[in-house]
């Protein structure tokens, strides 16, 4: 909070200096916190640090260590503290921002003579922001000041949830654009698990299939991950290695050390691997490559919906975490695959997806076309959106 409250005074008084060296041809990408390189803005700081060599990339990363191994990697590109005033000067004198969570920086209005983009960070299959905090007036309040306000766009992946995103940041309708999410062009190729994955684990056991387990997040109890009374360690490996199947599991990030089973609980399981974020920091590097998703209430499953594959649903506390958070959209009617309730159908109706017997073909392809309009890669286009309007 101190670091985001000096950010704000800093920038605003630097904001004045800054407005007439605002530069068209310069971008800047931010993501978690500031602190991570994740999510749409980090795909989309990747197309235009390859595609766009007219456009001077910078990237927001507080963290130090993670801030000097990017500018090794991506020696064009500038990357930068926004805790300091010379990140601060560089962030607003870039005439584009893109963001996936909060701004690079902090300030009132900071959208002249700039297109400041939330690129956000997934379907908001929960409630999110503003919809989920109507009752909190100051924040509200707070929040219009320095998001709302500052915003040229909000984008989205279906005209369907245009509603949606307008009341989640309090925006004009006409300012959320269903141009997709960056990230998702990661799921418009074909890769083998052994190829995406080896270099992550290079000593995987022999295996046919690969299964990613993504649960979300809970705000007031730990994460059960097999939530079932007649779950067995020895039989799931058992299972896993009868079936030829890889197991990868991935908390999510503020989930980690308060999950029922932790890595040490798998110590010598040879055929349960886990993803977290010190092994990947954004799943999206690695989802096309899993032949089943299983997962609770992430919307995750709405970006696999785009490899057409089969997905399972352990929504083990469904009542109690919709009564905590909420969903914009019926939970049954748009979870397209078994829902597990023990640990023996669990694996029966793992097994059938695997092999085929899949009865959930259509309502997937319903679901892709509700949540889905874009599907293709779409980084492109957004830069060329952006690029009009800078110009324009």
């Amino acid at each position: 909070m101190n670091n985001k409250l000096n950010t704000f005074l800093q920038a605003q008084g630097l904001k004045i200096l800054s407005a007439s060296r605002i530069r068209r041809d310069q971008w800047v990408f931010s993501s978690t916190e500031n602190r991570h390189f994740d999510s749409n803005s980090r795909y989309l700081f990747q197309y235009v640090y390859a595609y766009m060599p007219e456009i001077h990339p910078v990237y927001v990363m507080n963290d130090e260590k993670k801030r000097e191994k990017l500018q090794i990697e991506y020696p064009r590109a500038e990357i930068v503290d926004a805790n300091t005033l010379a990140g601060i000067r560089t962030v607003l004198e870039s005439g584009a921002w893109f963001t996936s969570a909060g701004l690079p920086v902090y300030g009132a209005g900071l959208a002249k003579g700039r297109v400041i983009v939330n690129l956000w960070h997934g379907v908001p299959l929960k409630k999110i922001v503003l919809a989920e905090k109507r009752g909190h007036l100051l924040y509200r309040i707070i929040f219009h000041l320095i998001f709302s306000r500052n915003y040229t766009w909000v984008l989205t992946t279906s005209s369907r949830l245009i509603p949606i995103m307008q009341e989640s940041f309090g925006v004009k309708r006409e300012q959320v654009k269903v141009w997709g999410q960056p990230r998702n062009d990661c799921l418009f190729r074909s890769r083998k698990a052994q190829e995406a994955l080896g270099g992550i684990y290079p000593d995987l056991p022999p295996f046919t299939k690969a299964v990613l387990y993504a649960p979300t997040h809970r705000e007031n109890n730990p994460v059960k991950l097999f939530p079932f009374d007649d779950f067995n360690r020895q039989e799931l490996e058992e299972f896993l290695g009868r079936e030829g199947i890889l197991l990868f599991i991935r908390t999510h990030l503020y989930t980690l050390g308060n999950a029922q089973w932790s890595e040490d609980g798998f110590a010598g399981a040879s055929r349960v691997f886990w993803l977290n974020e010190d092994r990947v920091e954004d799943v999206m590097e690695v989802l096309d490559a899993f032949d089943l998703l299983i997962t609770d209430y992430s919307s995750i499953y709405i970006d696999f919906l785009l490899t057409g594959k089969p997905m399972l649903f352990l929504p083990y506390d469904k009542e109690a975490y919709l009564a905590d958070r909420g969903l914009n959209f019926p939970y049954d009617k748009f979870t397209p695959g078994p829902k597990s309730d023990t640990f023996e159908k669990f694996c029966k109706q793992m097994r059938e997806l695997l092999e085929g017997e899949d009865e959930y073909g259509e309502e997937r392809r319903r679901a892709n076309q509700f949540f889905n309009e874009i599907q293709k890669p779409c980084c492109e286009e957004i830069c060329a959106r952006v690029q009009e309007r800078l110009w324009q």
